[in-house]
This record gives C-alpha cells, sequence and structure tokens, in this order.
C-alpha cells in the first residue's frame, strides 16, 4: 500500500486519464482547504481551461477509501467522477450573475467557534458574539435543497464596496427574509418521536415519569432558523424575547449545535458551569466535530434584551488530537 504523499501525487498524475478530452488541458495543483471548526483537508484542484469555477477533490477522505480498497485504478475513476459530477452542478457563470446587480439579496452570515476557526476566517470581515464570530456568505442557487456559498473575505468585500457594518444590516434583513425562525418545545418534539413509533400516552407517560399533558412544563425550547446554520438565530434577539415573556424571567441559552440553541427558564439552572461541563461532554460524545458551536453557556437578559456568555469554559470543541477530516465534495467558486 502507498504512502499518503505518494497517493496524492499518483491521483494528480493520474485524474485526466479518466477523463474527457475538453479536460485535457486544465490545470492542477494541491491546496489545503480550510473547513469549519479546523475540520481541514487536502485537496486537488482541477480548473478547467478557460473556466473561473473549479471543484475541489478531497484526497484525505480519498486516501481513506484506498485503504479500505487498495485499488488506486477505482479511487482515481472515482476522483474524476467528482470532477464531472461537479463541473455538471455548477455552471460557469453560476455565481458571476450573484455579484450583479442583485448580490445583496444574497449576502446572509453564519456564526462559528471562534477559536476552533481563526485560521479560515483570517483575512475576512467579522464581529464577535461572545465566543463566537459572525461572518458573512453570498448564497447561490440551490440544487436538491442544498445551498452553495462564498465566503467573503476582505477582497471580495472590497470589491462589492461594503463594509462590515453594511455586510451585517444587509445580512440581517436578508436572514429574516430567507429563512424562517422555528421554535419547538423539547418535550413536543420527543412526544412526536414516541408517538410515530406506535407508543400510546400511557406508555409515554411511564416512559417520561408523569402525565403527558403536563410535562412540556420545564422543558426547553428548540430555536433555529432554517438556514444550513441553524444557530445564528442567536443573533435575532426579539426570537428570545417572546420566550422570556413567557416565563416571566431570564433565559438560559445552551449552544447544542451548529443547527440549533436549546432555551429555558434561567430559574430552571441552578449551576452553569455544571450545565456548561455536561455540553462540553455532549459535544465531544454525540456532536459531529464539524457540527459543534460552543462549550459555554449563554444568559438572554429580558431587561437588557441581550445574550451575554455566563461561563469560561476552557476546554476546546475541537481537541487538538481529534483533528481529522471528515468528507465532503466541495465546489469552490473562485473570484
Amino acid at each position: 500500500m502507498m504512502k499518503y504523499e505518494i497517493f496524492k501525487d499518483v491521483v494528480e498524475n493520474a485524474v485526466l486519464d479518466y477523463l474527457p478530452p475538453e479536460f485535457q488541458n486544465s490545470e492542477l495543483h494541491l491546496q489545503r482547504v480550510k473547513k469549519v471548526n479546523g475540520m481541514d483537508y487536502d485537496g486537488l484542484v482541477v480548473r478547467k481551461e478557460d473556466t473561473n469555477v473549479c471543484p475541489v477533490i478531497n484526497l484525505t477522505q480519498l486516501y481513506e477509501d484506498y485503504r479500505l480498497s487498495e485499488d488506486i485504478e477505482l479511487v482515481t475513476k472515482n476522483a474524476a467522477d467528482i470532477v464531472l459530477l461537479a463541473y455538471d452542478e455548477a455552471p460557469e457563470n453560476e455565481y458571476q450573475d450573484v455579484l450583479e446587480e442583485g448580490f445583496r439579496h444574497n449576502i446572509i452570515y453564519e456564526i462559528s467557534n471562534t477559536k476552533a476557526n481563526a485560521q479560515r476566517l483570517a483575512g475576512c470581515p467579522t464581529r464577535q458574539l461572545n465566543d463566537l464570530t459572525v461572518s458573512y456568505n453570498i448564497c447561490l442557487s440551490d440544487h436538491d435543497g442544498l445551498s452553495k456559498t462564498i465566503m467573503v473575505n476582505n477582497a471580495i468585500a472590497a470589491a462589492l464596496g461594503m463594509s462590515e457594518t453594511e455586510l451585517f444590516d444587509t445580512a440581517e434583513k436578508n436572514m429574516s427574509r430567507l429563512f424562517e425562525v422555528n421554535v419547538t418545545n423539547l418535550f413536543d418534539y420527543v412526544y412526536g418521536q414516541l408517538k410515530d413509533r406506535g407508543m400510546s400516552d400511557e406508555q409515554i407517560s411511564d416512559l417520561l415519569g408523569g402525565d403527558v399533558s403536563r410535562l412540556s412544563d420545564g422543558y426547553p425550547w428548540i430555536v433555529q432558523n432554517t438556514s444550513n446554520n441553524g444557530a445564528t438565530v442567536l443573533l435575532n434577539t426579539e426570537v428570545f424575547k417572546e420566550l422570556s415573556d413567557q416565563v416571566e424571567g431570564n433565559l438560559i441559552i445552551i449552544p447544542s449545535s451548529t443547527h440549533e440553541v436549546l432555551a429555558m427558564d434561567a430559574r430552571l439552572v441552578p449551576d452553569c458551569d455544571d450545565l456548561s461541563a455536561f455540553v462540553q461532554q455532549t459535544n465531544m460524545d454525540v456532536v459531529s466535530p464539524s457540527e459543534r458551536l460552543s462549550n459555554q453557556v449563554y444568559m438572554y437578559d429580558r431587561k437588557e434584551n441581550s445574550i451575554e456568555m455566563v461561563t469560561r469554559n476552557k476546554l476546546d470543541i475541537i481537541p487538538q488530537e481529534s483533528r481529522n477530516i471528515s468528507y465532503e465534495k466541495n465546489i469552490k467558486p473562485e473570484i
């Protein structure tokens, strides 16, 4: 079995043999692709002649495929298939249209853990939200329910003639227009799942230890929006104001993943440090590394209409020894 460095060179030199004639003058080069939470990977860029959109093949994952199959010909053919599929799904002028007159309607924001994403977001316009960083993307077309985005760096922001404040204000308006906010009581969610499995109310009451008609009291809410980064709902304090009005008090907010947060009556949480330790352990045991948001606990202050961090958990969401790569086909438009 060949070593990884040799494998990368072999795939780079052989992939064109499995592509049609129009690819034979393509430019190929290796690059390190920076992903959320440090889940970076080695990529092979295949830039077709006279095009400004190019796919990036995840060589780190392909090597794992090679280790299982030990069939370099099959893996190289799969790499070529990824290239063909990527070009089929990303027409050359796809993002150029976005950057023309209507681009402002496509600017959205995302949030990610500041420490885990420092390198990825270097050179990008950002702002801080406690231990999280707000950054900006331009949303492209939607294929099969999966939207692709261009991350806005300083060069793109300058080309667009927009300051960070203008980016944020524009993204804030677009987020409310493009994505719905969903609030679900956690008990109602669990109850629905159990009912779908054919359980009766009596069985659910026995399982959960109480009358199903009253069990929702005290359960946290699942709060998210319908974007790919649903935890950006943290930037919408009006949602939490409405929930705090229901309990007539402050809220504790748990950043359960990049997709959602949990919110509950602060009076039900006697020790936020203990809760933070639980969040940290849940991140390690349950949440995928690329979907971890924070080990901290936040509080929504009803009087101030603001969200502040109330713990100082020093453990990283991605331990250094765990920073390996997960597979993701990435289409990376270049400007």
